[in-house]
C-alpha cells in the first residue's frame, strides 16, 4: 500500500514538473491562435472570407438545416463560428477540435496495435495550423472529419464479436452519422472497412462496410431526402462544390485533402505491415487491454508511461517541436495577416492601428485604400499620404471591385446609393452577414427609409453578439422615428448626394457641386488630382474652395503648389499661400540630383528615395505608374 502511495505521489510530482507533451502542445497551440493568428479577423473581415456562415437564433433558422444530410453539423458549425467574434473564444473552439482529433487518432492507432506510432496523433492539429495560418475558414469541413473519426472510435470500442450484431451496430452508427454529418460518413465507412480487411481478416465484413458507403448516401440522401447525387455523397467533403468553388489557395486545398486522406493512408500502411508480419487477426479485445500489466506493477507502469509522454528534453518532444516550427515557418502567411489586420482595424475605426500596420507594409491595393482613409480621419491625408506607397486606383477602389471596403468609404463620403449597391451585391455573394445588415441599416437610416432599416435591425437582433446594438437602435427609432436628434445620422444626411440611382462619372465632383463644405469629398478630390499628377486642375480646385477650410495648408498641397508655380515659372509666394524657404531649397536640391541621373530612372529612385521618398516631388517624377 505504501509503495502504491509513493508511486502515486511520484506521478503527481512528475506531472507538475514535467507535464504531458500533448498538454504543453495544446496550451501553446491555443495561445498562438489567440495572439498570432487572431481568429476574430476571420469573423470581422467579411469581404476577405468567402464561406463564413450566417447564424440566427430561433427555430425558423434551424429548420432550414434539417432538410438535408449534414445539415445539423452545418448548423452546429455555424453556431461555433460565431464565437470567432472574440479571438479567445474562437481559439478555444479550434483548440478543442484539434485536441479531439488528437484523441481520436490516438485511439485508432492503439486499437490497431500501433502505439509506437502515436506521434502521428499530432498530424491533424498541425494540418489545422496550416489551414488557419492561411486565414481560411475551414470549420464545417474539419468538423465533419472530426465527427467521422469519433464515430469510428466509438464503433471500434463497442463492436460485438458476432457478425450480425456487429453489422447491425455498424448500420445504426452509419445512418445516424450520415444524417448528422453527410459526406464525411464515407470516411467512416472506408476506415471501418480497412480495419476489418487488414486487422480482422474479415473480407466479407469489409466489403459490407464499403458497400454501405455506396448505398447509404443513395438511399437516404437521394431517395429519402430527395437530394442531388453529388450533394448526397460529397456534402461537407473537400469534393463538394461548396468547397471547391471558393477562392482558396493550393496550399489550403492540399491541406484539407491531406486531412481526409491521412488516416486511410496510415491504416493501409499499418495493415499491410500487420499482414506481412503474420500477426494474428485481432479479436474484440484491443492489444493494450490484453497486454495490461499485473495489478501489483500497474503503478510503476503508469509512471513510466507518463514519463515517456512527458514534455522535456527527449527525442519525441524534439521531433514535435521541430515539425511544428517548420510548419509555421513554411505556411505562416504574414502578408495575408497584415491585410486582414488592416481590414479589421479600418472596419472598427481604429485609425492609428491602420496607419501603424500600413507603415510597415509593402503596397497592396486594399491596404493603400485603408491607410488613405485612416489618414483622412486623423487629419493627416494632405501631410503624410506620400509617406506610404500610392496608386491612383486605390483611393476610390476603381481598379477592381472591393465591395465591403467600398461601402464604408461611400458611407463616409455621402454616397448612400453607391454604398447600398455595393452592400446588396455583398449580400447576394456572401449571404446575410451581420456586417452587411448593420451597414445596410445605417444607409437606410441616413436616407430616411425607416421601415427598411427596422426590418434589417430586427434581423440583426437575432444574431449572437449583435442583439444589444440592434435593440438599442430599435429603441431609438421608437423614441425618435426620424432620428433627428442623432448627430452622426444628421452629419451623413448633410453631406450625402441626393440622387435616385448610382451615378456614373466622378462622384467627388458631384458631391462638391452639391455641397462645397463636404470636407472628405474635398480632401479626396485633391488627393485624387495629386495622384493623377494633374496639377492644373488641382490648383483650380484648391483655390476655388480654399476659403472654406482655414489658413493651414497641408504639406503635400504646398509641395504641389510650389511644383506647379516652378514649372509654370510663376511667382512662388502668393498672399495667403506662402511657401516655406526650406521647401524651396528641398525642391532645388531634388532637381539637382534628378538631373545628374538623366534618363536612368532606377538610379534616380535609388538616390532620391531615402531623402525625398515621402514628398510629392518624388511621387510626381518617380512614383506611380503614369508620367507627369
Amino acid at each position: 500500500m505504501t509503495r502504491m502511495t509513493n508511486a502515486g505521489w511520484r506521478v503527481i510530482v512528475s506531472r507538475l514538473l514535467r507535464p504531458p507533451r500533448s498538454a504543453v502542445f495544446f496550451v501553446l497551440f491555443y495561445l498562438y491562435f489567440v495572439f498570432e493568428i487572431d481568429l476574430r479577423l476571420l469573423y470581422h473581415c467579411g469581404g476577405l472570407i468567402d464561406d463564413f456562415p450566417t447564424f440566427y437564433k430561433g427555430w425558423d433558422f434551424l429548420r432550414g438545416f434539417l432538410g438535408h444530410p449534414g445539415g445539423l453539423l452545418e448548423y452546429v458549425s455555424a453556431f461555433l463560428a460565431q464565437l470567432f467574434y472574440y479571438s479567445w473564444a474562437g481559439a478555444a473552439v479550434v483548440t478543442g477540435q484539434a485536441w479531439l482529433m488528437c484523441v481520436g487518432t490516438d485511439c485508432l492507432l492503439k486499437t490497431v496495435g500501433a502505439s509506437r506510432w502515436r506521434g502521428l496523433r499530432f498530424v491533424g492539429p498541425l494540418l489545422l495550423l496550416v489551414a488557419y495560418s492561411q486565414y481560411w475558414f475551414s470549420l464545417p469541413t474539419t468538423t465533419g472529419f472530426l465527427v467521422a473519426l469519433l464515430a469510428l472510435c466509438l464503433y471500434l470500442r463497442q463492436r460485438p464479436d458476432k457478425v450480425m450484431p456487429r453489422l447491425a451496430l455498424f448500420l445504426v452508427v452509419s445512418i445516424v452519422l450520415y444524417v448528422i454529418a453527410g459526406g464525411p460518413f464515407l470516411l467512416f465507412s472506408l476506415l471501418a472497412g480497412l480495419y476489418e480487411f487488414f486487422f480482422c481478416r474479415r473480407v466479407s465484413m469489409a466489403l459490407a462496410h464499403w458497400a454501405a458507403g455506396a448505398v447509404v448516401p443513395f438511399v437516404l440522401g437521394v431517395m429519402a431526402y430527395s437530394g442531388r447525387p453529388h450533394d448526397a455523397y460529397f456534402e461537407l467533403l473537400p469534393l463538394s462544390w461548396k468547397v471547391v468553388d471558393w477562392h482558396t489557395s493550393g496550399i489550403v486545398r492540399a491541406t484539407v485533402y491531406s486531412l481526409y486522406l491521412f488516416l486511410p493512408f496510415v491504416i493501409t500502411v499499418l495493415g499491410i505491415r500487420h499482414f506481412r508480419l503474420g500477426k494474428a487477426p485481432m479479436g474484440s479485445a484491443t492489444p493494450e487491454a490484453s497486454a495490461s500489466p499485473p495489478a501489483s506493477k500497474r503503478a510503476r507502469w503508469v509512471f513510466r508511461s507518463d514519463e515517456r509522454r512527458a514534455f522535456g528534453l527527449n527525442f519525441p518532444t524534439l521531433v514535435l517541436a521541430v515539425v511544428t516550427v517548420a510548419v509555421l515557418a513554411q505556411f505562416r502567411d504574414t502578408k495575408l495577416r497584415t491585410l486582414f489586420q488592416v481590414d479589421y482595424y479600418s472596419r472598427q475605426k481604429m485609425w492609428s492601428k491602420v496607419i501603424e500596420v500600413g507603415r510597415h507594409s509593402s503596397y497592396h491595393y486594399l491596404i493603400c485604400h485603408a491607410v488613405n482613409r485612416a489618414l483622412y480621419h486623423t487629419g493627416r491625408l494632405g501631410d503624410e499620404m506620400f509617406s506610404f506607397p500610392q496608386n491612383p486606383e486605390a483611393l476610390m477602389l476603381t481598379a477592381s471591385e472591393a465591395l465591403w471596403q467600398k461601402s464604408d468609404t461611400c458611407i463616409d463620403l455621402g454616397l448612400p446609393n453607391e454604398a447600398e449597391n455595393a452592400l446588396m451585391i455583398c449580400m447576394e455573394t456572401f449571404g446575410e452577414r451581420p456586417l452587411v445588415l448593420q451597414r445596410l441599416a445605417w444607409v437606410h437610416l441616413a436616407k430616411g427609409n425607416i421601415s427598411a432599416a427596422r426590418v434589417l435591425l430586427e434581423a440583426l437582433s437575432k444574431v449572437p453578439f449583435w442583439t444589444a446594438r440592434a435593440q438599442d437602435w430599435l429603441a431609438r427609432l421608437d423614441s425618435d422615428p426620424g432620428l433627428r436628434n442623432d448627430p452622426e445620422i444628421e452629419r451623413l444626411r448633410a453631406v450625402m448626394l441626393r440622387t435616385d440611382s448610382v451615378r456614373g462619372g466622378d462622384s467627388l465632383v458631384w458631391l462638391l457641386r452639391e455641397n462645397a463644405r463636404n470636407r472628405m469629398a474635398y480632401e479626396y478630390r485633391l488627393a485624387a488630382l495629386l495622384l493623377a499628377k494633374d496639377l492644373e486642375t488641382f490648383v483650380q480646385t484648391f483655390e476655388a474652395s480654399r476659403s472654406l477650410y482655414g489658413s493651414e495648408i497641408p504639406r503635400h498641397h504646398r509641395e504641389a503648389l510650389l511644383l506647379y508655380r516652378t514649372l509654370k515659372q510663376q511667382p512662388i509666394d502668393v498672399p495667403g499661400q506662402s511657401i516655406p524657404r526650406a521647401m524651396m531649397t528641398q525642391l532645388h536640391e531634388f532637381f539637382q540630383v534628378l538631373r545628374q541621373h538623366g534618363r536612368d530612372m532606377a538610379a534616380a529612385r535609388a538616390a532620391l528615395k531615402p531623402s525625398y521618398g515621402d514628398t510629392y516631388f518624388y511621387y510626381f517624377f518617380l512614383g506611380g505608374e503614369g508620367r507627369p
